[in-house]
């Protein structure tokens, strides 16, 4: 029996699309060699699973659900991994009439569109915050901030949190939205900081956890409780983040203390014992989840006796089975209502099941030691803060785009693998932090020359063999070297996100509310030091004046005796060793991961375009205009602030492109490698 499943290998959902792929073939395993195969009227047939990455792309996902179907013949489906994903990735199900079962897609609106092809075994994502909100209400909280992901799972997740807050008596002093891939959550969390509210909700996948809590933790934001949607539940968040995510929070559909037993893989413990046989490690509840949406499809193919569509979908209608994973019962709407939402606190390094009463294996600990109420910024305090984290946020963006700026200027290369050498840079300091404990901003000079040689190799193995071409040529070239770099890493070091310690953390308390954030002062310093240093080299050394002369003029630079091609060279060298540094200083900042590079190249992109090409002054200008319009964004525009700010730069670039061509701080005129 084949059985279709798109899955996040790479991009954003990575994570989590491993774990749900571990979880759909822990039933494979289990059903075919411990259970002996799906019985069908007597008859036992083998499972198979057939896989494709959706590579976090809902499009994608629908693509390949299609392709699965028409292609591959498959009888019945399995969901991706996200209600962003399975709401495209269903729709053509239903479109094919053919049964989808999933555990890891639990949006609302999903379920108000009367599929019926579509089963969720997992509880409705507008619930998963009842049980944790009602604990903390009984313990005293009254005020709360939220922040979601705009997409439909945490926005549905949002919108119920909201609910539930109400209902218990618990004010909500501001909703914050942010785009999918958000980077950099500081700005969201220094104004909930400002509000000093008891407790932090957070909707997000992943990722979002690893930014809300060091965010929180370099502006000095502690509040009572702080509750995220997803990471709490999952041990990798613990390992990689330490006792910073000590009292954390968060829903989880399934854990192994819970008191859930059934015919099929006996009780949640057993589950998770047969799981940590295949995969030796313990399972997450998306691997849970997983695992219970094929056991229901299971159950329900031989219940029916076959392997009709109209004849499951009835007998999924009518299930009733108590597993590992719960009861499962499905409603008119293909929703399991029979499970209840339990609520997990990591206390002391260890997840612990702390609501709802009767699954709780320990207390719920609240107010959370260390955690402070703050107090709420007047408008100059507001006003000096924006500024603070503009100028912090500039002196960040100056690191990142110097070395792009500077190839683009005097090369005529846009360089679209620069975000993987940020990447590159970043992993270096991080396995230097993790391995030997040394600090990021120590590996400084170490990053610098192993990335000069880096950029040296790839110059002239690569970009000196089309730098004579039209500037399309360069273009592809340096975007399938990205492609390459994103997948090599990913396979080196997984998709997981990592992120650097270093001793120089916290805040500084300036006046009153005012806080400087101490990592990201320190990168500033380090970027700035970096811009007066390369401006002097550029304007006094005579390989930097051969620089200069090559990027103003190609051909006159070759009549007077500058070796180009060298000069190209030791250029783009360099360029990639700034490029490298910056990633080594933002890996205690950015979640370092294999596919973070992209939104980096854009962003350096539209800053260079729109300050100048070339010039280490439009860099730096750029880069500060750009930070002091997305804090001030952020800070001064309700709700959307943060989503506006993601797309500032390229406002400002429309902006210069039409009042100022040549850039607002005038670098130099492109090279265009087709005029000779």
């Amino acid at each position: 029996m084949r059985i279709g499943a798109a899955l996040s290998e790479t991009g954003k959902y990575a994570v989590e699309g491993r774990d749900s792929r571990q979880g759909y073939d822990t039933w494979v395993r289990w059903a075919n060699e411990e259970y002996g195969g799906i019985d069908i009227g007597g008859r036992r047939y083998a499972a198979e699973i057939v896989y494709y990455d959706d590579e976090s792309d809902a499009d994608t996902a629908a693509n390949l659900v299609q392709k699965l179907i028409d292609e591959d013949g498959v009888d019945f489906l399995l969901g991706p991994y996200s209600s962003g994903l399975t709401t495209g990735a269903s729709a053509i199900a239903e479109a094919n009439n053919v049964l989808m079962v999933e555990g890891n897609g639990t949006s609302d609106t999903m379920f108000e569109r009367g599929f019926r092809n579509l089963f969720l075994v997992a509880t409705i994502a507008s619930d998963y915050t009842k049980s944790a909100i009602e604990a903390l209400a009984a313990r005293g909280a009254r005020t709360a901030v939220i922040a979601y992901e705009d997409t439909s799972f945490p926005t549905a997740v949002a919108g119920g949190a909201r609910r539930h807050l109400e209902a218990a008596g618990i004010e909500v002093l501001a909703t914050e939205t942010y785009p999918k891939d958000i980077q950099d959550a500081s700005a969201i969390m220094t104004k909930f900081r400002d509000l000093a509210p008891d407790v932090f909700v957070g909707g997000g996948h992943y990722n979002d956890a690893v930014l809300f809590v060091n965010a929180a933790k370099e502006l000095g934001f502690a509040p009572d409780g702080m509750l995220i949607t997803v990471g709490p539940s999952n041990p990798k968040l613990i390992d990689e983040l330490g006792e910073d995510v000590d009292g954390v929070l968060g829903p989880t559909q399934w854990e192994p203390v819970m008191a859930y037993e059934g015919p099929y893989f006996g009780r949640a413990s057993d589950y998770a014992a047969y799981y940590e046989s295949l995969w030796g490690e313990p399972p997450v509840y998306q691997a849970a989840s997983a695992t219970a949406a094929a056991l229901a499809l299971h159950l329900a193919i031989e219940n029916a006796g076959t392997t009709d569509t109209d004849a499951v979908r009835r007998a999924l209608y009518g299930l009733e089975a108590d597993t590992f994973y719960g009861p499962i019962s499905f409603d008119e709407r293909g929703v399991n209502t029979a499970k209840p939402m339990g609520t997990v606190q990591v206390q002391d390094g260890l997840i612990r099941v702390v609501a709802p009463a009767d699954a709780a294996v320990a207390d719920l600990v609240y107010p959370l030691a260390g955690s402070s109420g703050g107090g709420t910024a007047s408008a100059a305090e507001r006003v000096a803060q924006m500024l603070v984290n503009g100028i912090a946020l500039g002196g960040m963006y100056t690191l990142l785009v110097l070395g792009f700026s500077i190839i683009w200027g005097v090369m005529g290369v846009i360089n679209f693998a620069h975000g993987e050498f940020v990447m590159i840079g970043a992993y270096m300091a991080w396995l230097a932090n993790e391995v030997w404990g040394v600090d990021p901003f120590v590996t400084v000079p170490l990053v610098f020359l192993v990335m000069m040689l880096v950029g040296y190799g790839t110059q002239r193995l690569l970009v000196n063999r089309v730098i004579d071409r039209p500037h399309l040529v360069s273009l592809l070239v340096m975007f399938a070297v990205a492609i390459i770099l994103q997948n090599v890493m990913k396979v080196v070091f997984s998709a997981d996100f990592r992120r650097a310690d270093t001793a120089l953390d916290g805040v500084w308390q300036v006046a009153g509310e005012v806080t400087v954030p101490v990592t990201r002062f320190w990168i500033l310093m380090v970027a700035l030091v970096v811009a007066g240093g390369l401006t002097l080299f550029l304007s006094r050394s005579r390989l930097g004046k051969s620089i200069r002369a090559a990027a103003q003029n190609r051909e006159t630079a070759r009549i007077v005796g500058i070796d180009v091609t060298k000069v190209y060279a030791a250029t783009f060298a360099i360029c990639i060793g700034i490029t490298g540094v910056a990633g080594a200083l933002v890996s205690p900042v950015l979640a370092v991961q294999p596919f973070q590079g992209p939104p980096l190249t854009l962003k350096a992109f539209a800053i260079t375009a729109m300050a100048g090409l070339g010039s280490v002054r439009g860099a730096l200008g750029g880069a500060m205009v750009l930070g002091l319009v997305e804090a001030g964004l952020a800070v001064y525009i309700p709700r959307i602030g943060t989503n506006l700010a993601v797309v500032a730069s390229f406002v400002l670039l429309v902006v210069a492109l039409v009042v100022r061509p040549q850039g607002l701080f005038k670098g130099l005129r492109p090279v265009d490698a087709t005029a000779a």
